[in-house]
């Protein structure tokens, strides 16, 4: 995770950087090299035109629209805007970024005078002409920032769309208003007002990703005025694995964070290796919690996921883990204070949740300690955890037997949000070396997958729905609930996360040939349906078969690996599984 200096460095300082080498860049070549090639050479009858059928009238509005843009004006109103969203929205989000963006593009604009030189038109000019270059126009450049950002600010605190497009449509007519006034008023070179409105929204778009929620330059909806459930501030539950998240700091600036957008102080919670996220999301539900927010990696997902499906509170995911396939796939920010925001001020999508059959024999192989949890205190009392854990399902159903004894997990704690997986993909994970996960991530599955791309391919007989049972021989069979592996790798193109189907592929490369043909289609993201092709034929014309259902069984002729959106449970030679559509609501941008 970025610190709070590293992350303003990343992302305002270098764009900015980045924007005044591109301006100056512009300013020169339009100044040195193309100043006599079209259309530059014409820019300026615009100009003529302009002080050819100047009138009282028109001198009067466009005088208007250029005090608009004056130094003063842009500072006072600047100022009285940033207090009044300080007072309204109780952050101070809103008023750095309007301060942000106006000084950002008035740093930008000093800058670039520094190396590029332009004379204004050569036409009787109706305003005194500063001591600075026609490139670029400043006006111009600060009517769209501060302008643009009061459009940026209201637009989020609206429902209606009508008010949103009508605050688009009036706080967008004044740079635009600006820049033909000083083109009229004899200021400025067309490109010189263009380049300005380009540069200026750059600066708005930089502020907004730093400073603001990532839907809000759109003018969607803010959620930050959110209520809870008894009408009082929402409150949410924090689930931690502490091993994947740095607890003390990262907790401070979550803190801070809710607090600015009004929501109450969230409940903490931390995982263990006896309760890797089940019990402490059941005991959040318990609390009467508005959403829960999951900061760890897929494993601690899933048992959350499980915990909360079937029920109408969102789960939100600060990625913290190896893989992030669930994050990867729904586009969440993986900067911690960029998920707080999605978490906070996103929309709600329910997404299907795809189960382990509970006659399945993974269910007995399902380790309680999964690869993402720890073994540190926990934050429930026993009597709660054990009451939890031997009671509560997202069905209601208790997990003992009639006769009291423990029986396994039920089925919505054997859940899976991204993948589940036999074969190649399962052995990946298991011999992946931790060490080298944590010091590069995901590309350590690459590592791990080069040691298994010659083992002996397994003979599988899936079943789809009530289909009749296909043979094949493969490397791997890969259950998808979202498209995109580790690395952004697409095996499953088609799939979706709110179809109420399940994705499959058979992946059965052969040879030299086969991986070729298998890394083109995978690289071109094709979509094999399966046909009937003789098995022995499809090793070499069918290296990648897909397939479609809500119920999908896989057999094999020997135990083979298999794993849970990147968590092995160990080897066996069956794995079932099933789809329960739009069971869990999450919270994406």
């Amino acid at each position: 995770m970025l610190t709070e200096a590293g992350r303003f460095l990343r992302r305002i300082v270098l764009p900015l950087a980045i924007l005044t080498f591109v301006m100056v860049g512009v300013g020169l070549l339009i100044t040195k090299s193309l100043d006599g090639i079209w259309p530059f050479t014409v820019e300026d009858g615009l100009d003529r035109t302009f002080a050819a059928h100047r009138g009282d009238g028109w001198n009067g509005v466009t005088h208007l629209f250029s005090t608009l843009a004056d130094t003063r004006v842009i500072i006072a109103t600047t100022l009285l805007a940033a207090v009044v969203a300080r007072i309204v929205g109780h952050s101070w989000r809103g008023p750095l970024f309007l301060a942000g963006a106006v000084t950002g593009q008035a740093l930008v604009f000093w800058l670039v005078q520094l190396f590029v030189a332009r004379d204004r038109p050569d036409v009787p000019r109706l305003d005194p002409a500063a001591a600075t270059s026609s490139f670029p126009s400043g006006h111009t450049g600060a009517a769209f920032a501060l302008y643009g950002g009061l459009a940026v600010l209201l637009a989020s605190r609206l429902r209606e769309r009508w008010a949103v497009i009508l605050v688009w449509v009036v706080l967008a007519a004044v740079p635009l208003g600006v820049a033909l006034s000083r083109i009229y008023r004899g200021m400025h070179h067309p490109s010189d007002v263009l380049t300005s409105l380009l540069y200026a929204a750059v600066v708005l778009v930089v502020m907004n990703r730093a400073l603001l929620s990532p839907k809000s330059i759109w003018g969607h909806p803010s959620r930050g005025n959110r209520r809870g459930a008894d009408g009082g501030l929402p409150r949410a539950a924090l689930v931690v694995n502490p091993i994947k998240l740095d607890v003390p700091d990262s907790r401070a600036r979550i803190d801070r964070i809710m607090q600015e957008a009004g929501w109450a102080e969230p409940l903490w919670l931390e995982t263990t290796v006896a309760d890797p996220g089940a019990g402490v999301t059941a005991k959040a539900l318990a609390e009467g919690v508005d959403l829960v927010i999951v900061a760890g990696g897929d494993g601690t997902v899933r048992e959350c996921a499980g915990a909360l499906a079937g029920t109408a509170i969102p789960l939100a995911v600060i990625p913290a883990g190896t893989g992030n396939l669930l994050a990867r796939n729904l586009g969440l920010p993986i900067d911690l204070a960029d998920a707080v925001q999605v978490a906070l001020n996103g929309r709600d999508w329910r997404i299907d949740l795809g189960t382990v059959d509970p006659d399945d024999d993974s269910s007995e192989a399902l380790p309680n300690a999964l690869s993402d949890a720890l073994s540190v205190p926990s934050p429930i009392p026993s009597s709660v955890s054990s009451s939890v854990s031997s009671s509560v399902s997202s069905d209601g159903s208790s997990d003992k037997s009639d006769d009291g004894s423990e029986g396994p997990v039920g089925v919505e704690h054997r859940c899976f949000t991204a993948m589940a997986g036999i074969g190649l993909d399962a052995a990946m994970v298991a011999d992946a070396p931790d060490a080298l996960k944590k010091k590069v991530g995901w590309p350590a599955y690459v590592v791990s997958g080069a040691r298994h791309v010659r083992d002996r391919r397994m003979r599988v007989t899936l079943t789809v729905d009530d289909g009749e049972p296909i043979k094949r021989r493969a490397r791997m069979v890969l259950v998808g609930n979202v498209g995109a592996l580790q690395g952004g790798m697409q095996l499953l193109p088609g799939a979706t996360p709110d179809d109420g189907l399940l994705d499959v592929v058979v992946f059965a490369p052969y040879g030299m040939t086969g991986w070729a043909h298998a890394t083109v289609r995978v690289i071109g993201r094709r979509r094999d349906h399966a046909t009937a092709v003789p098995p022995a034929k499809q090793q070499r014309l069918r290296p990648i078969e897909h397939f479609t259902g809500r119920h999908i069984v896989i057999e094999t002729d020997r135990p083979e690996p298999r794993e849970l959106d990147g968590d092995p449970i160990g080897p066996g030679t069956r794995l079932a599984v099933r789809v329960r559509p739009g069971a869990l609501t999450v919270r994406v941008p």
